[in-house]
């Protein structure tokens, strides 16, 4: 079995766990979304392989936040590029979050990955689209680009939202994660709670 690794403090409890069960003779490849994954999953013992030599069964992620129709907005820590190849490429993904992340509309300053080159010009196209975005001060991603952290109104139509910003040239990705996710695992303080998509 092929499984994507994602990116976060979620993320490394299942890591962990993935680690320990392959101590006790799970056969598991993983596939890393992230250097502080890679890292981690090293460290918990769980052999690693290319995104691009292998289909992946399954995809254990957190996201930042999870609306009503199982879309989400992640990037928070940085990964967003590499988790949304990974989530794309996935038989399932299933998102693992607290009580809190679920929501009824977005709210999370939406992370955007943009070229150095010219990252001004970037962020003034978003301007003029209605966001305020921000450098994220001190960050590079894996992949070398920056981060623009953009606050918004409303994110009334999220798959249209996803389009319209990676089509701004120096757009990388963004973290709207629109039709991903398959199911959504939440941590209450009642138990655990399972929404699964319709789609």
């Amino acid at each position: 079995m092929i499984v994507g690794l994602g990116t976060g403090s979620t993320t490394k409890y299942a890591i962990e766990k993935i680690g320990e069960m392959v101590k006790d003779g799970l056969h598991i490849k993983g596939i890393a979304t992230s250097r502080e994954t890679e890292k981690l999953a090293n460290e918990a013992g769980i052999p690693l392989v290319p995104l691009n030599e292998h289909d992946i069964d399954v995809t254990i992620d957190g996201a930042d936040q999870v609306d009503g129709k199982l879309n989400l907005i992640k990037g928070g820590g940085g990964a967003l590029l590499r988790e949304k190849m990974v989530a794309s490429c996935s038989m399932k993904e299933i998102i693992v979050v607290d009580e809190s992340k679920i929501v009824s509309s977005f709210s999370f300053p939406l992370p955007v990955e943009v070229v150095k080159f010219g990252w001004e010009s970037v962020a003034k196209k978003l301007r003029a689209f209605g966001f305020t975005p921000k450098l994220r001060e001190g960050f590079i991603t894996d992949n070398g680009n920056y981060i623009l952290d953009c606050k918004y109104t409303s994110i009334e139509d999220a798959e249209e939202m996803e389009a319209m910003l990676n089509s701004i040239p120096g757009v990388v990705e963004n973290g709207l994660f629109v039709k991903l996710a398959d199911v959504v695992v939440v941590g209450t303080k009642g138990g655990i709670k399972i929404i699964k998509s319709n789609l």
